[in-house]
């Protein structure tokens, strides 16, 4: 479980990375003079670069109920001589979805699942 962070340690620390950048200090002089650990220090001014850059960065937008569901085309051709029935489904990304079966559930299931699936970067595929 996460920690709450503590506003006065945050206060505190912020404030001396702005000392220490308008010293003229080096880190490991003014770490010195104040009797703090370098490592510390650059945990610290790590963690506030990181949460600037952070603010600056542009948010994802929301996905919202609608962008959930992408378009699919499902093609039946119609059946020739023997051959079995194939049903194709054009994917957004372009893909081009073969089910060779003649029931319908099926392959609506099969398109379902796949249209469920998630890829390894925790997107929908």
């Amino acid at each position: 479980m996460a920690r709450t962070p503590d506003p006065k340690l945050h206060a505190l620390w912020r404030d001396r990375v702005g000392r220490q950048a308008a010293s003229g200090l080096t880190i490991e002089q003014f770490c010195l003079q104040e009797g703090i650990a370098r490592s510390k220090f650059h945990a610290w001014k790590r963690r506030f670069r990181l949460m600037e850059s952070a603010q600056r960065r542009p948010a994802l937008p929301t996905p919202t109920a609608h962008s959930a569901f992408l378009p699919v085309t499902v093609h039946l051709p119609e059946r020739c001589g023997v051959a079995p029935l194939s049903i194709e489904a054009d994917l957004p990304n372009g893909v081009r979805l073969r089910i060779a079966t003649e029931d319908l559930r099926l392959a609506c299931r099969i398109v379902h699942a796949i249209a469920r699936a998630r890829t390894g970067s925790g997107g929908p595929r």
